[in-house]
């Protein structure tokens, strides 16, 4: 009897023994799990552009009577995150996937860091003063972009609502122009902008009498600007499509 309880007492302190010394190796494995695998420090660089005027060009003309100043936009820099999805292998237990839901899929999203210089154009500000007695008009006027000795296409519709101005004697308005991507431009290099057949002086009847060129000239350069990003670790987890 003796000898059966003292087998007994020594199975059962194996078994407390046993419980006790692979408490913290589950300890440690619930922590793993709970705890998610920490962020990243990624810093990413971009060429921010900068124009300055030409001292040789007044960057407010007058001619006839209408004066024309262009000031040039400045430019900065946005960070932003884009999200990528990828489909991988999914856990399983004994070889068997538990999926959530019919046709679900594994997937992995990571989230991308990127840099953008803005705006992405050239971009020019213009105030027009009519002190003309008639109204002026920008119908007929024709505008130009020079990058580095050579004309750049642009879409038309970035100086569209300086072609379609109407300005009324003696007032004056703000308009913006969108030149080319600042992607075409080279740093450092010379950009010209032109407006050709601008209507400056009218007769007593509106007739047009004079029309003049606007020139004006910016050098441009760049200078690389970085920013930090903290990455989160990837998100992996199921995705059910809806019926």
């Amino acid at each position: 009897m003796n000898d059966s309880l003292a087998k007994a007492s020594s199975q059962l302190l194996v078994i407390i023994l046993l419980f006790l010394a692979a408490a913290p190796l589950r300890a440690n494995k619930d922590k793993k799990k709970k705890d998610p695998p920490p962020p990243t420090s990624v810093t990413l660089s971009v060429d921010v552009p900068s124009l300055a005027a030409i001292e040789e060009t007044g960057q407010s003309q007058v001619k006839g009577d209408l004066r024309i100043t262009v000031s040039q936009d400045t430019y900065g820099v946005e960070g932003s995150f884009r999200t990528e999805e990828k489909q991988i292998d999914p856990p399983s237990k004994f070889g068997v996937v538990f999926r959530p839901c019919e046709n679900g899929v594994y997937l992995e999203k990571t989230q991308i860091p990127e840099l953008h210089v803005t705006p992405d154009h050239l971009m020019f500000h213009v105030h027009i003063n009519n002190q003309m007695s008639r109204v002026f008009h920008g119908s007929g006027l024709v505008v130009e972009f020079n990058v580095a000795g050579k004309v750049v296409t642009v879409d038309p519709s970035g100086y569209g609502d300086l072609t379609t101005v109407i300005i009324p004697p003696r007032s004056e308005q703000d308009i913006t122009i969108v030149g080319p991507e600042i992607t075409r431009v080279p740093s450092p290099s010379t950009v010209g902008l032109f407006f050709y057949d601008v209507v400056t002086k009218t007769d007593q009847a509106g007739n047009v009498v004079e029309k003049q060129n606007y020139e004006w000239y910016f050098s441009y350069k760049t200078q690389a600007t970085q920013k930090q990003f903290t990455v989160p670790a990837p998100e992996v987890g199921w995705s059910c499509p809806q019926q």
